[in-house]
């Protein structure tokens, strides 16, 4: 088999929701192009129109008209999308809502404390299913500016604070322990907002007027390419182009990752649009080395590990992924679910003290894909079956559905 050709995938998931939810809030009509078209999008437009936006989906492109939000008559369904939770549960606070937040089985079990607590602190009166969804959140006393020591790495947490501060009493300061990826402030700064970051200390003044409208068009998600970009270097004879990547720094880190490991890649066509950075990378097959990732990479390649531990299957020695327990907090615990997958194509993988280690090879054995209903452990997966036997098989197909519903599309566009 080979991967050859050229691909344009759909936005990138991150910069889709907050350009949607920003959208809502700002003076006048905005102008979305290429959005992300999964399943956790539509979670967040669903629950902006119960508020009240108008989205509208008009050919290429989605057109927000900004107005007042009111609190809704109904619970909202954030489905399986944490993102959708975490920015939501700010951005509406920031509006003095009163509303209620519920998802799937799988969102259900993910923490959400680590937004419970700064919002309180922000004057929201909050309960919660012991720091689980379902969530109620009364914004209507108003949101009071904090200085907020963040406990995690979380570019969700750090925006959901955001987004509320934008309808504080005063200056809210945020200081991160690791800069995670910075949509948020890059976005909120080209519509108006007033917010600067000092080292890791990232300061945000309430809004003075409203977000100023904005006509983008998405760039394609880096961490969708991700998938395509470990299959052409791990499958001989294989040249693959990727176009209009999104190239922020904070997004990026895989390439960085597969540059350490001895992949052949390449930059082209860079610009700038709405303050980020895009172009076309183009990735080939490589004669892979195993390295050691520091605990400081990871929450830029977070949703890349799946796949990077595939790559690092193909890899000449142990390749070591440090202090990856945020893993365990995904859609599932996807430390445990890349450790399974991979043992079960008979390559040795383990974890140690919140390291994974993952002991490059030969995949010895064709296996079912155990999904964990993860889209992440399923496209991961899926490239590594079809490298090694040309040919997949998994518990659950439609799970790629909430990232990137045209996944095995693409790939049979690319394979022969």
């Amino acid at each position: 088999m080979q991967v050859q050709g050229t691909l344009q995938l759909p936005g990138d998931k991150s910069i889709s929701h907050r350009a949607i939810m920003l959208s809502a809030i700002a003076e006048g009509v905005s102008y979305v192009r290429n959005l992300n078209d999964g399943a956790d999008l539509q979670s967040t437009i669903n629950i902006l129109r119960d508020c009240g936006a108008s989205i509208e989906d008009k050919e290429d492109k989605i057109v927000i008209n900004g107005k007042e939000l009111h609190s809704p008559s109904k619970q909202l369904d954030c489905g399986n999308s944490g993102t959708t939770t975490r920015l939501i549960a700010g951005l509406l606070s920031s509006q003095k809502l009163i509303f209620s937040l519920i998802g799937d089985e799988s969102l259900s079990k993910r923490p959400m404390k680590r937004i419970i607590t700064p919002l309180k602190a922000m004057g929201c009166k909050i309960s919660s299913n012991n720091g689980l969804l379902p969530i109620s959140i009364d914004a209507s006393g108003g949101i009071s500016a904090i200085d907020y020591d963040m406990k995690v790495a979380s570019a969700q947490v750090k925006s959901s604070i955001l987004f509320s501060a934008l309808g504080g009493n005063n200056i809210t300061s945020i200081n991160e322990i690791i800069p995670t990826r910075n949509h948020s402030e890059v976005m909120l700064k080209n519509m108006g907002a007033s917010i600067e970051t000092q080292g890791d200390k990232i300061i945000v003044h309430p809004l003075k007027s409203k977000l100023k409208s904005i006509d983008i068009s998405v760039p394609s998600d880096p961490s969708s390419s991700a998938f395509f970009a470990g299959l052409a270097v791990i499958t001989n004879n294989s040249k693959l182009k990727l176009t209009n990547v999104l190239l922020n720094e904070s997004r990026i880190g895989f390439v960085e990752v597969l540059k350490r490991m001895n992949s052949m890649i390449s930059q082209s066509n860079e610009s700038l649009h709405n303050g980020e950075k895009v172009g076309d990378l183009t990735f080939s097959s490589s004669n892979l080395k195993a390295i050691e990732v520091e605990p400081e990479i990871i929450p830029s390649i977070i949703d890349e590990i799946p796949i990077l531990a595939v790559v690092a299957a193909f890899a000449n020695g142990t390749t070591v992924f440090k202090n990856v327990e945020e893993l365990k907090y995904k859609e599932c615990n996807r430390l445990s679910a890349i450790i399974h997958n991979l043992e079960a194509f008979g390559i040795k993988a383990y974890e140690n003290n919140n390291n994974l280690f993952v002991e490059g090879g030969t995949v010895k054995k064709m296996a079912k894909i155990t999904t964990f209903d993860d889209h992440r452990i399923a496209m991961a997966f899926t490239i590594l079956s079809l490298t090694s036997f040309k040919k997949y098989k998994l518990d659950n197909t439609q799970c790629v559905d909430i990232s990137l519903p045209n996944f095995f599309k693409y790939l049979s566009e690319i394979t022969k």
